[in-house]
């Protein structure tokens, strides 16, 4: 049971990530970025590539997956999303990025084929043995992983001046633009926050499973999941979201079906969206 759990730990990591992202775009800019599911896979077949095929060293493959994937979603705003936040509205804002997710997917079936990749976990396949209990090395980066992104955007939000001009236009967008704040840059920036929580999931992901084209959608509606269970554009409801949810599939996966996993992934977020709309931590915090 407690490997079982190791695992949903692990899986549920990736959905935090996913859900970070997710949710700091969501409380600058209101938008629902579901596109945010695709580039975890761009990033992980971009990764799996860079080290099968041109044999690059581990560290130098990660880096440039990273550094890429936070560029391809500030350019991304730039170029789609800034126009759209100006003429639509957001229903129609939540399907521009349905039509993003769905294009990502369109092109890395042209770029890699209906073929799963995987790649070798970092630090050899042979598991850590801790009192019995058998944990794989790919976990302690996955968790890893997530906590450095959790200090780091504790750290770029409460201790740099930056993070104050992202929390004040998540707090009030009115207020702040009235201060001076420039609205298009802070979202450019929450943008690529999240390309980067996107790379961070891909590359750690994808030594622990397979990543192909049509595990976008998958990758998208579990992290979204995630993001409300916590609170959507609640950055600690994410983590606790993203946790809970891989949990959850791990255990009823294990005891049944990963279909029924499923399943009971959609009527949980039901079930708390009819209890409590506004999520796990939804009312933690105040709102001026």
């Amino acid at each position: 049971m407690i490997e079982i759990l190791v695992g949903g730990v692990t899986l549920g990591a990736v959905y935090a990530l996913i859900a970070l992202g997710m949710s700091l775009v969501h409380a600058i800019s209101r938008v629902v970025n579901l596109a945010q599911g695709g580039f975890v896979v761009l990033a992980a077949l971009a990764a799996a590539a860079l080290q099968g095929r041109w044999h690059l060293p581990l560290a130098l493959d990660l880096v440039l997956v990273l550094a890429a994937m936070t560029a391809l979603l500030a350019v991304l705003e730039l170029t789609v999303v800034r126009p759209a936040v100006r003429r639509a509205t957001p229903d129609r804002l939540l399907l521009v990025t349905v039509g993003l997710l769905q294009a990502t997917g369109g092109l890395l079936l042209v770029a890699w084929g209906n073929q799963p990749y995987t790649m070798p976990p970092f630090t050899g396949t042979r598991p850590l043995a801790l009192d019995g209990v058998l944990v794989p090395t790919q976990t302690l980066w996955v968790v890893g992983a997530l906590l450095l992104a959790v200090l780091g955007l504790w750290l770029l939000l409460y201790r740099t001046g930056i993070g104050l001009l992202l929390r004040a236009a998540a707090e009030n967008p009115a207020a702040a633009r009235l201060s001076g704040v420039d609205a298009d840059r802070v979202r450019t920036l929450a943008f690529a926050l999240s390309g980067l929580m996107a790379g961070l999931a891909g590359v750690t992901v994808i030594p622990v499973t397979f990543a192909a084209f049509d595990t976008t959608v998958p990758y998208a509606v579990n992290g979204f999941i995630a993001a409300v269970l916590g609170g959507l554009g609640r950055l600690r409801g994410a983590v606790a979201g993203g946790l809970l949810l891989g949990v959850l599939e791990a255990v009823f996966g294990r005891f049944t079906s990963g279909t029924l996993a499923e399943v009971v992934a959609i009527a949980v977020l039901v079930l708390l969206l009819l209890l409590r709309p506004a999520g796990l931590f939804g009312f933690a915090e105040g709102r001026r």
